[in-house]
């Protein structure tokens, strides 16, 4: 191309520019779908005409114009870097890391296409090479924020929390506004013993005083004059399959209709059957994602909300800065999140005095705690459950123990309480299921943590999971005896432990994170599984590995005893929910 043709394409690409700056998508395709078949070609239009195809869902088409650009071009990065974005939409994951490490070689300060590289090996499991490639990018760029904060997320997935805490606060000294970080920081402080509960409480204050949570000052949403059924909002990233669904659903489903009118915000980027299902239990689905907060703050308050839920608490995908727009007059914060929010824009949250007792907890709470009379939450146990099979010790003659509970749980000290328990009972061993453990890194540093308190790797099975609920849950039949993790518990993994006729030991403590297990376990009439101190832990695991004939029996009635109790009552847990919001309502307008 002489420096002529080169100057007059060149103008073209701008005016495409200007053209999609407007709006006019169709008309800038055009231009472009003209420019690609000149002679000769303009490889500018090539790269992107590819990214519109790709914001299209045509990452095949994408890819061809891109190999195309490259067969001109062939250390251009950024055309590099954008294969491999196509590739990976494609599912040709290999073929889409070779593109992004090619153009890490040829500029290896290029952070986007290390970041994207590492994300790739992230969700593939491949945390070792995820977290080199990152911290060789720190090492060329330290006071990058997106690549210290992907390392802390690699640390976190790993179970490393400590570490990661240390990435966070890192990533914060580089930009204290950075959300995710500071909710990511918050919710991986809850892993460690060594964070004490005056500390954690004193990190949501700090995270509240954040500008993510002071929007500039607007004229307050317009919202319809009250009356007729109560409205209530649940606003939620886990409308899908995830573990919140397993608790939401069946409150959902049992709501009465006659009083309530029930809204749900979604801030789900892709629906699955569990989104689907969910919405077929709600009268008014929103899709709030991508929304601005602003606007989804505006278009709750149009709808009317008279009490608006939380459900997500400082997790991944939760929206709380959208209740710092106050668009409902009641706000409440419920099953998300072990813990308080710190924002005053959330006047209460929901648990129960088992989970939160009255008195120390309420001392480390923003919210007021409204306590519902039994369980804090009730549980749809899946469809897909396999029937129950007798203990697996009885065939295989030695005590499985079992944690299936995210790998950030299983500390340092947990491992040390565990591999007393297998020192001390004969014969025994332990199956440890999460999905990194499909790392060779992550489990060799889980073996080696055993190793340190003389458990060899004979009497340990590491799981990587399975796929399926169904094939997740047979898993259970495997195990005799399921251990709870401490200071934070189970939640899931306990009631699908116990659906499964898996007794759980719990460790409880001062927290509503180390507390779960307390309230779940004495709503299912298993108060005696629950302990207090590493003593009565490990005395409690002992006594019920000793006693075969329990075991029998236990799992043998295990279904009816959820059945009836008020974990399963979901009428019953949503009648007690529904007469606390008929009482917020009736407060709220006695005030106004």
């Amino acid at each position: 191309m002489n420096p002529e043709q080169a100057a007059q394409s060149q103008a073209q690409l701008k005016y495409v520019e200007l053209l999609l700056r407007k709006g006019m998508q169709e008309e800038a395709r055009a231009r472009l779908e003209e420019l690609v078949r000149q002679e000769p070609p303009c490889t500018g239009a090539f790269y992107l005409l590819a990214v519109l195809k790709g914001e299209d869902g045509l990452p095949q088409e994408a890819a061809e114009l891109l190999a195309r650009t490259l067969a001109l071009e062939p250390e251009n990065t950024r055309v590099l870097n954008a294969l491999g974005g196509a590739l990976r939409q494609q599912g040709e994951l290999e073929q889409a890391a070779a593109a992004f490490a090619e153009a890490l070689r040829i500029d290896p300060r290029f952070s986007e296409a290390r970041i994207n590289l590492a994300l790739l090996l992230k969700e593939a499991l491949r945390f070792g090479e995820a977290e080199l490639i990152l911290r060789a990018g720190i090492d060329l760029a330290p006071g990058s924020v997106r690549l210290n904060y992907n390392l802390a997320n690699v640390l976190h997935a790993q179970g490393r929390s400590l570490e990661a805490v240390a990435a966070y606060r890192e990533t914060l000294r580089l930009d204290p506004d950075h959300l995710d970080a500071r909710q990511n920081l918050l919710f991986a402080l809850h892993y460690s013993p060594q964070s004490s509960r005056r500390e954690i409480y004193a990190e949501h204050l700090k995270a509240a005083r954040s500008r993510p949570f002071r929007p500039p000052r607007q004229e307050p949403p317009a919202r319809p004059t009250p009356g007729g059924r109560i409205r209530v909002g649940y606003l939620s990233p886990d409308f899908r399959g995830h573990a919140v669904a397993s608790f939401i659903e069946p409150v959902l489903r049992e709501h009465d209709r006659d009083r309530f009118e029930i809204f749900c915000y979604a801030n789900v980027p892709t629906p699955d059957p569990t989104t689907r299902r969910l919405m077929g239990l709600t009268e008014q689905w929103r899709d709030i994602h991508g929304m601005a907060d602003h606007n989804a703050a505006a278009l709750i308050a149009r709808d009317g909300i008279d009490i608006l839920f939380d459900l997500a608490g400082h997790t991944s995908g939760s929206r709380l800065p959208v209740f710092c727009h106050r668009p409902a007059p009641i706000q409440v914060t419920w099953i998300g999140y072990p813990d308080t929010t710190g924002l005053r824009a959330l006047d209460y949250r929901i648990t129960d005095a088992l989970a939160d007792p009255p008195g120390a907890a309420d001392r480390w709470h923003s919210e007021r705690l409204l306590r519902l009379p039994r369980s804090f939450c009730c549980y749809l146990p899946p469809v897909e459950a396999p029937e129950l099979v007798p203990p697996p010790c009885g065939a295989n003659g030695g005590i499985t123990f079992g944690s299936f509970n995210n790998l950030s749980k299983v500390t340092p000290e947990m491992i040390a309480i565990w591999s007393r328990l297998l020192r001390e009972v004969d014969g025994s061993r332990l199956l440890l299921k999460a999905k990194p453990l499909a790392d060779d890194g992550v489990r060799r540093r889980i073996l080696a943590g055993f190793a340190e308190h003389g458990v060899a790797a004979r009497q340990l099975e590491l799981d990587p999971g399975q796929p399926g609920t169904r094939e997740h849950l047979e898993q259970y039949q495997r195990v005799d005896i399921a251990l709870d993790t401490f200071p934070y518990n189970g939640t899931t993994t306990t009631c699908e432990a116990l659906w499964m006729g898996v007794p759980v030991i719990s460790l409880s403590g001062e927290r509503h994170c180390s507390r779960t297990g307390a309230s779940l376990l004495t709503n299912c009439g298993l108060a005696d599984l629950v302990t207090t101190s590493e003593a009565a832990y490990l005395d409690m695991a002992r006594q019920v590995a000793g006693d075969r004939a329990t075991l029998r029996e236990f799992r043998g009635g295990a279904r009816e005893r959820l059945l009836r109790s008020p974990l399963l009552d979901a009428v019953g847990v949503t009648r007690e929910l529904e007469a606390v919001l008929a009482e917020l309502r009736a407060t709220s307008r006695r005030r106004g």
